[in-house]
């Protein structure tokens, strides 16, 4: 059960991430970030 719990919170957070990150516009330069 925990194992399930931690892989969704896993990608339940990428997913957020991913989804703000192509919603908001490309202006700030992300080359340092990564």
């Amino acid at each position: 059960m925990e194992a399930l719990v931690y892989t969704f919170l896993l990608v339940s957070k990428e997913l957020v991430f991913f989804a703000i990150f192509f919603r908001e516009p490309p202006k700030v330069p992300t080359k340092n970030t990564k």
